[in-house]
């Protein structure tokens, strides 16, 4: 049992835009995880492939071929560990689809930290963790974005809740990557990648409202989290 209130940046996304009964479940998996899906380790491989690859400033794909010719040779025992690496196969062979959507807009790209700090409201923490930080200098002046992936096939990202994400990005580069250094956040470079939907959803400029909004959603879990 978890007994801080605590959310991943995609589930939030998620419950957002979600009703009650699928809100107060997501909290329950939260507080109650399944030792299998933990810290966003289910598709690990797969992420780490996409991120090796658009670090690499998306040309070479050797990184996705190597991670999908390993998990093809695997010959797992367990029903659960058989589903987790057909789910990290089926992932990469969407992503595989979507290689000429991904735009970097000039910006390099380097890998996210595997640790990163988080963003706390009303004391409940948010896993943010940008698989990919991307760096651009326009017109002499640094600007600064984050790539989050999104994978589950059960509930992939609408326009809606992609939008919640990129502006928890833009705050978590603002907080955490900028803080009182040079460069700006630059919304635009704050994107979401939905291999799910098989969408890059872009960066939203309008990131105001939408953290007040997700920090009284975050007062509402605070709240809701004794009872789960």
């Amino acid at each position: 049992m978890v007994n801080k209130p605590t959310i991943s940046v995609n589930k939030l996304g998620e419950y957002i835009i979600s009703k009650g009964a699928r809100q107060r479940k997501i909290l329950h998996d939260r507080k109650y995880p399944d030792p299998e899906f933990q810290m966003g380790m289910y598709h690990r491989e797969a992420s780490e492939a996409v991120a090796l690859y658009i670090a690499g400033g998306a040309i070479d794909t050797s990184p996705l071929d190597k991670a999908l010719r390993s998990l093809e040779q695997l010959t797992p025992d367990k029903i659960g560990t058989a589903r987790r690496i057909n789910s990290n196969i089926d992932a990469l062979e969407r992503f595989a689809t979507m290689l000429d959507d991904i735009d970097l807009d000039g910006a390099e790209a380097e890998m996210g930290a595997h640790a990163p700090n988080k963003l706390t409201y009303h004391s409940v923490e948010i896993s943010v963790r940008p698989e990919i930080i991307l760096r651009a200098t326009i017109k002499g002046k640094l600007h600064i974005g984050a790539m989050k992936f999104h994978f589950s096939k059960s509930h992939p990202h609408t326009t809606e809740s992609a939008g919640f994400v990129s502006a928890v990005v833009n705050e978590y580069c603002r907080v955490h990557i900028i803080g009182s250094g040079d460069g700006i956040v630059n919304p635009a470079l704050c994107k979401v990648l939905d291999v799910a939907s098989g969408t890059v959803f872009p960066g939203v400029k309008a990131t105001k409202q939408r953290l007040a909004d997700i920090s009284a959603e975050c007062q509402n879990i605070a709240a809701l989290w004794p009872t789960i």
